[in-house]
């Protein structure tokens, strides 16, 4: 459950703390005060897109975070696990800062995350439902989907299968696609593809090739260097001049003089040995050197079938990839084009065969899986009416018009929600539905039933009893009150019916703080100020005897109310 909401800087809110309770959580206060600025906090906390804006004036960043106790440990230990945090000992922290720079940061527990991992654990946590849910109620191409929400279970791997086939299909037909091309256009690509098929073969390359031939190159076109440069090494170790002492020389010279006292002293021995090793060494260099440099020729010839070959690798390199392997690699995949354009029947004969297979084990699987929806359709619509029932709307009822599409991801179905609100009237799409009273009830139904399904322990409402009153708002809070008893629910409201049957009321206002600025704040109300703010609620902005006295009487009938609920 939520247990702390802290927000700071966050439009109309410039500190703001709630302690949250199990149960029936209720926020109540004066239009504009921000109540729903700290549902808007809450939803942006769970992934939702932040923007700039919502940053109190003059401040950079807005701060929002929240702790909760979840019971759902194992399914979040596993998502953050494979993010690297580590296991949840005292509560999850989850906290977003907002920034004028666009900057946003979103943690968890303390770690950096992003929002992508917020929003995925968000859906084990809490439901907000605004009136964009509502919306989204109405939008057709969502009905489908909450029906399969609510069988999930039975229909998850049928579903994973129509998804695994209908992708295949779309890949097949693609690939069949490609081969519909004209005769003369086929005629084109197999001409080219020969042609520079043809045209790397030719080369006779070899991996590597180029380096190895640019290595030659550079050493005949610095030849005549290097030939300087080795005379010079050879005259400075043996010169030809015979008044000339080169290396070998002197080193000669110095043994010698060096054997008369080697068995003298160890160390001496040592240096010996190793001007004796510095003199062979020198001999093999000069022998090496003179015999490298009688083999040195200059061959314009040969420097010339260089730079042709040179120029061969590198005009097919411009062409067709920038190393050697690329260009093997592209006449590989030339040689599967030109294969495929030389067997385009026989290939075709065999994709569509694939083809034919692919969309027979579609049809079954999805013909399975509508057979499974319409089963359960009765279910369905016998839970949402007896949420309805509990709201006021004895008569109502729900159908679930289904009808055929073509092959799509989800199936064959297209699914409509068809309700009729009064007996007599035919059914009609929720679109439909006038009442915006009738709406909201609909709505809590539906995500009454969904909550069940998916387990969810914290349900948030803004303002789902706009537009009821009288009876209706004392159904829906009635309604309220029992989902209270199993999960916990915040929620805004306008109607005292709903907020006297709340466990916990919160009293939410806006007044002038420092440097004019209008600032929202929150406080928890006692008995006493929850009487004065139903009075506020009944009867307006003055408060009577009167309205207190009726204030403490919906109150008193509310707790009687409650103690009749059993779970």
């Amino acid at each position: 459950m939520l247990t702390e909401l802290n927000i700071k800087n966050f439009a109309l809110i410039d500190e703001l703390n709630i302690k949250f309770q199990v149960g029936f959580n209720v926020l109540t206060g004066k239009t504009g005060a921000g109540k729903s600025i700290i549902l808007d906090a809450l939803d942006i906390l769970m992934g939702a897109r932040a923007y700039k804006e919502i940053i109190r004036t003059d401040k950079i960043t807005a701060y929002i975070e929240a702790l909760f106790h979840p019971n759902k440990m194992d399914e979040i230990e596993e998502l953050l696990a494979k993010n690297g945090i580590k296991k949840i000992e005292d509560g999850l922290i989850i906290s977003r800062e907002i920034n004028q720079d666009g900057r946003n940061k979103g943690r968890i527990n303390g770690h950096l995350v992003t929002v992508s991992l917020i929003q995925k654990i968000a859906p084990l946590l809490i439901d907000i439902h605004g009136q964009h849910e509502q919306q989204s109620l109405l939008n057709e191409k969502t009905h489908l989907f909450i029906l399969d929400q609510y069988i999930k279970k039975n229909i998850l791997n049928l579903k994973n299968k129509v998804k695994r086939y209908f992708n295949e299909i779309n890949k097949i037909q693609k690939k069949l696609a490609n081969l519909n091309i004209d005769e003369q256009d086929r005629a084109r690509k197999i001409d080219l593809y020969k042609f520079q098929i043809d045209e790397i073969e030719k080369a006779k390359l070899e991996i590597d090739e180029d380096k190895k031939m640019l290595k030659k190159y550079n050493k005949i076109s610095n030849l005549q260097d290097i030939y300087e440069l080795c005379g010079q090494i050879e005259d400075l170790i043996n010169p030809e001049e015979y008044n000339k002492d080169g290396m070998i020389d002197n080193v000669g010279l110095y043994l010698k003089r060096i054997n008369k006292y080697s068995e003298y002293d160890d160390k001496l021995a040592d240096f010996q040995k190793s001007l004796q090793n510095i003199y062979y060494e020198l001999e093999e260099l000069s022998f090496s050197i003179d015999n490298y440099i009688s083999g040195l020729d200059f061959d314009h010839k040969v420097l010339e079938k260089i730079e042709n070959r040179l120029d061969l690798i590198n005009k097919l390199k411009r062409k067709y990839g920038d190393s050697i392997q690329d260009i093997f690699d592209y006449k590989e995949e030339l040689q599967d084009k030109l294969d495929q354009l030389n067997n385009q029947a026989e290939i075709r004969k065999n994709l569509k065969k694939d083809l034919k297979k692919l969309q027979e084990n579609y049809d079954e699987a999805a013909c399975r899986l509508s057979e499974i929806r319409k089963k359960q359709a009765d279910n369905f619509t016998g839970d949402i009416e007896q949420e309805l029932k509990d709201l006021a709307m004895e008569k109502a009822s729900l159908k679930l018009q289904f009808s055929q599409s073509g092959r799509a991801i989800n199936g064959i179905d297209d699914l409509k929600f068809m309700i009729s609100t009064n007996p007599g009237e035919g059914f009609k799409p929720l679109s439909k539905i006038i009442s915006g009273g009738e709406l909201s009830r609909v709505m809590l139904a539906f995500k009454n039933i969904m909550a069940d399904i998916d387990r969810v322990e914290t349900l948030i409402f803004d303002e789902v009893d706009k537009g009821i009153g009288g009876k209706t708002a004392q159904k829906m809070a009635e309604k309220l009150y029992r989902i209270a008893k199993k999960r916990q629910v915040i929620c805004v409201s306008h109607l005292p019916q709903v907020a006297s049957m709340g466990d916990h009321h919160y009293y939410i206002d806006k007044s002038l703080g420092d440097n004019d600025k209008t600032v929202t704040k929150i406080q928890k109300l006692k008995k006493d100020g929850i009487v004065e703010e139903l009075a506020r609620m009944l009867g307006g902005v003055k408060l009577t005897e009167t309205t207190k006295k009726h204030a403490r009487e919906m109150l008193k009938m509310a707790k009687e109310k409650q103690n009749t609920f059993k779970i």
